[in-house]
């Protein structure tokens, strides 16, 4: 198995590298005021041509491969420090495109696929509502057809890219339909009378990424904005393999980052008149932090080389892959703020801020007991772990 990557993709990290690099420095006040350029960020990876990744040139993408995705993304993360400069790859390649991708009309998909792809309108996903969380089928937002139209209401939380972006791919229950069998979605655009767009709550880490909630008051869609009606479920859920490679990525830059950080204080630190790296407990912690790392790049880097059509992500590699880094990370930088000693309490040092952003990697994407469902399901597929009662 070759472990190198070509030169094409050695430009393509370069490239990543140095869209990442122009943005150091600007999370710091990223986190504190919980704001950023959302737009300028898209704009110069536009420039930047890492938009796009792996949709189909016939669309406005660059027709690339998973791995590509990876290898973009990690740099950009890693060098930017940033999860702000992983939302435009994300956002023009990951589940949203790929979910208009898997649209009953082409009409649908010619009409929504060439801005999203280039950027000029971002795609959030409304899946999550209040009182259900990960009971993805529980949903109560509802889509009524009424002539030529769906008639869309109810309400969705932690919405990554709300207010910012112009279309929210919004699941609903079709035709009353219960269980997963009535699950489906339908695009709704920003302007779209009894539309709301609300900030939503304040995170720990992450801060700077738009994200809010979405409030439907029987908002009238047209029928060209469906992308699958009730029936279409599982076949939706096969584009979130791509966030959950994704959110692999998010894990393995963090870690790289925080251990870029953790290494370089122990090399500046002196302590009993030598740098701290050279005490034993110091550096077989950072041994234990490397291994962790290159560990997790396998799983994530197996889970895009091994995706169907070089595009589509496996679900077992793109969950194993997910769990690893949600479980992986927190440790990790953890790690990282013990070898910081009392300056890792302390704002002054970026570590305190890469273990506030681990938290989102154990959440976003599917928290690890729910990873773990996902994952059993796949390995045992004789049995039923049902959780409804």
């Amino acid at each position: 198995m070759d472990f190198d990557f070509t030169p094409e993709q050695l430009e393509l990290k370069e490239r990543a590298h140095k869209a990442g690099m122009a943005w150091r420095g600007r999370h710091t006040s990223w986190d504190r005021d919980d704001a950023s350029p959302y737009r300028e960020v898209t704009e110069s990876m536009r420039e930047a041509g890492l938009l796009g990744l792996t949709i189909p040139t016939e669309y406005g993408g660059k027709g690339g491969t998973a791995l590509d995705y990876v290898i973009v993304v990690e740099e950009l993360f890693r060098s930017s420090q940033s999860w702000i400069l992983g939302e435009p790859p994300f956002c023009t390649t990951g589940p949203g495109p790929s979910m208009v991708l898997l649209a009953e009309q082409e009409e649908t998909r010619r009409k929504f696929l060439p801005d999203i792809v280039n950027g000029l309108k971002g795609c959030a996903i409304a899946l999550t509502e209040p009182d259900h969380g990960s009971d993805l089928t529980d949903l109560e937002t509802t889509a009524v057809l009424d002539g030529d139209d769906y008639i869309v209401t109810g309400s969705k939380r932690f919405i990554t890219g709300s207010p910012e972006n112009e279309i929210y791919a919004v699941f609903a229950r079709f035709d009353d339909i219960p269980g997963a069998k009535g699950v489906g979605c339908i695009l709704v655009e920003k302007g779209t009378p009894g539309l709301d767009l609300e900030p939503g709550a304040q995170f720990v880490g992450s801060r700077g990424l738009p994200h809010g909630e979405v409030h439907m008051h029987e908002c009238r869609v047209p029928r060209i904005n469906l992308i699958r009606g009730a029936g279409g479920f599982s076949d939706l859920m096969t584009a979130f393999n791509m966030e959950r490679l994704h959110n692999s990525i998010y894990s393995l830059a963090f870690a790289e980052a925080a251990y870029d950080e953790t290494v370089r204080y122990c090399e500046e630190r002196k302590s009993f008149g030598r740098p701290i790296i050279e005490f034993q407990a110091t550096y077989h912690s950072l041994v234990d932090m490397h291994v962790a790392i290159e560990a997790h790049r396998l799983l994530t880097y197996k889970a895009a080389v091994t995706a169907i059509d070089s595009r589509f992500p496996r679900p077992l590699d793109s969950t194993v892959s997910k769990l690893s880094g949600a479980t992986m990370l927190p440790n990790l930088t953890q790690q990282g703020v013990l070898l910081h000693g009392g300056d890792g309490a302390t704002l002054d040092f970026p570590i305190q801020r890469l273990h506030r952003d681990a938290i989102a990697a154990m959440v976003a994407g599917g928290s690890p007991p729910v990873l773990r469902n996902a994952i059993a399901a796949q390995l045992f597929p004789g049995h039923r772990f049902r959780q409804h009662a």
